[in-house]
């Protein structure tokens, strides 16, 4: 048998081993923008910027690396969804549904995030710059070594949230609930050891 036989049978199985994944992720990147239903679905790296995506149910989708620059997602149900190192620069969540999210690493700078839930959500190592989370229920979720510089966290739920190594420089704090269920009056205008800040 010649080589260039052996080359061209043994090349389209080596292919076939991997185009189910390949072939799956499309379908479901069309399901979701035809349908906006897309829970499960396997969206990791997909292209979505500025998509519109408001009200889909992408509830346990994993969106790891995903694009959403930009992207409309309001009051989307994306609870239990995995978005670690997505990217979401300016998109809009108001009222999305985040509980047990995982997005450490995420990008979320000046993203509209207020009235959202992200209770237990773990936001580990996030990019919140300058993000609005105003009104927002963070109850246990975990912020830590996130960047919450400039952002709107006014009237927010902080009951049990972990700010360990959190830059909060700036951060508007103003009627955000915390574990006594006070509210804060304050404006965090330095860097603030979370272990010594008024959330602790």
């Amino acid at each position: 048998m010649k080589f260039s036989t052996v080359v061209a049978l043994v090349l389209p199985i080596a292919i076939g081993f991997g185009s189910p994944a390949t072939a799956e992720n499309s379908a479901d990147l069309r399901r979701l923008l035809e349908t906006k239903q897309c829970q499960g679905c396997d969206l990791r790296g997909a292209n979505l910027q500025g998509a519109d995506l408001s009200e889909a149910n992408l509830q346990s989708a994993d969106l790891s690396e995903a694009i959403l620059t930009g992207a409309n997602l309001f009051r989307a149900n994306l609870s239990d969804t995995k978005l670690v190192n997505a990217h979401l620069r300016d998109a809009n969540l108001f009222e999305a549904n985040l509980w047990k999210a995982n997005l450490s690493n995420v990008r979320l700078d000046n993203a509209n995030l207020s009235f959202s839930e992200l209770c237990e959500a773990d936001l580990t190592g996030a990019n919140l710059t300058g993000a609005n989370l105003g009104m927002a229920d963070l109850r246990e979720a975990n912020f830590s070594q996130s960047n919450l510089s400039m952002a709107n966290l006014a009237g927010a739920n902080l009951n049990g949230v972990q700010l360990d190594e959190a830059n909060l420089a700036g951060a508007n704090l103003n009627g955000a609930i915390v574990d006594d269920g006070s509210a804060i009056e304050a404006t965090v205008m330095e860097w603030t050891d979370p272990a010594r800040s008024l959330l602790r």
